[in-house]
């Protein structure tokens, strides 16, 4: 078995799980990026389950996220890294929407209206479909019907550090993206973004708690 290198907290980024899921469990901080990435205020959210699992019976393969939450309007989201380029991503993200919705509709009620919203978010630090975008959003839509969207609350976002199309989304997106990859004092301070402030404000709070001669988990 390959042994992970084992670095201190002030050397990773938030591309590094550890750190991301670390600096997700604060609810105000993972609001600032949903905002972000969203591109709309979101309601306070419940405090967030880091590495949760999901399973429905011993038989069914399990999944562990990343980051999990729910805001005050019982919207759900699961925030995840991604930092390895595997060509199952889309079809797990599918496998994530089934069990979150498993998990989330109660026994014995049969009106699916109540299934709640949700957003399934994927950061990556690559392009998975290499079209330069930042941000690919993919709701069902009917193909005899340009516009027709299939209106079932499900979500699901590929985010791309590297994206190339700047003038195409926020530029608070873009900074966001690129801080994931550099996440520096420098980069925080060049940045006029107040939310990303707030982030690294958090970002700053965990490295700060690890003592001087603990190491955290390996990239």
């Amino acid at each position: 078995m390959k042994k992970r290198n084992m670095v201190p907290l002030q050397e990773l980024n938030l591309a590094d799980r550890f750190l991301f899921d670390e600096v997700m469990e604060d609810p105000q901080t993972h609001r600032e990026v949903l905002s972000i990435i969203l591109g709309k205020e979101i309601p306070p959210l419940e405090r967030a389950q880091t590495e949760k699992e999901v399973r429905i019976s011993s038989l069914a393969r399990s999944i562990r996220l990343d980051v999990f939450t729910m805001d005050e309007e019982t919207t759900v989201y699961d925030t995840e890294m991604q930092q390895e380029k595997k060509k199952d991503l889309a079809k797990r993200s599918r496998y994530y929407q089934g069990l979150i919705d498993t998990g989330i509709l109660k026994p014995g009620i049969p009106d699916y209206e109540l299934l709640n919203n949700t957003y399934i978010i994927l950061i990556m630090t690559f392009d998975l479909f290499g079209y330069g975008k930042y941000c690919y959003t993919f709701k069902p839509v009917c193909q005899e019907v340009p516009g027709c969207i299939l209106e079932d609350g499900a979500t699901r976002i590929f985010l791309n550090t590297r994206g190339e199309n700047d003038d195409e989304v926020s530029p608070e997106l873009v900074e966001f993206l690129h801080y994931i990859e550099n996440t520096t004092d420098q980069a925080a301070q060049a940045s006029k973004n107040e939310r990303l402030h707030r982030i690294h404000d958090r970002v700053r709070e965990v490295r700060q708690s690890e003592p001087a001669n603990k190491k955290s988990r390996g990239k």
